[in-house]
């Protein structure tokens, strides 16, 4: 025999219940409710991964040009750190060295243009922060045909104005 579970209540019952008679059906309701509410909760939670709410791009236009799962991908990450390591921390157009944070492994020819490119080595280099802000800026007013033309040669001289 033991002690009923229900929080102040010292009635004995056998050792396989857990509560006693009176609070026997309590118990029940209560575990009812719990579930319940559990469903409604991941019912929420379900329709908030469906909503677009969650992704901070998600409606704006520059989601995809992002490409966030690409740059979150193990694959990348290597490439990355690899050309990071190639090319010494030394950005590519004025040719001084910059912490991890300050520089970024950037596409020659953008990604969206050609994606075959995407994880070849000799289409990534680096840059500042800045230059890559200033070569997006430019990407951004080019052609697609233009983009496909122009070399890393091309974009030092038009960087380094």
């Amino acid at each position: 025999m033991r002690q009923c579970k229900q929080n102040g209540c010292r009635n004995l019952i056998p050792y396989e219940d857990s509560y006693c008679v009176s609070h026997k059906a309590l118990a029940e309701s209560k575990s009812i409710i719990k579930e319940q509410e559990q469903k409604r909760l991941e019912s929420v939670s379900e329709g908030y991964r469906q909503s677009e709410r969650h992704t901070r791009y998600q409606n704006s236009e520059r989601f995809d040009e992002l490409g966030h799962s690409f740059y979150q991908s193990s694959k990348w990450k290597r490439l990355s750190q690899r050309i990071k390591i190639r090319d010494l921390y030394i950005d590519s157009i004025d040719n001084n060295s910059y912490d991890k944070n300050e520089i970024v492994v950037d596409h020659i020819v953008p990604r969206l243009v050609a994606p075959e490119l995407a994880m070849n080595e000799s289409n990534l280099w680096l840059l500042n922060r800045r230059h890559h802000n200033q070569k997006t800026r430019i990407e951004q007013k080019m052609s697609h045909e233009k983009l496909m033309q122009m070399s890393k040669d091309d974009w030092i001289k038009m960087l380094k104005n």
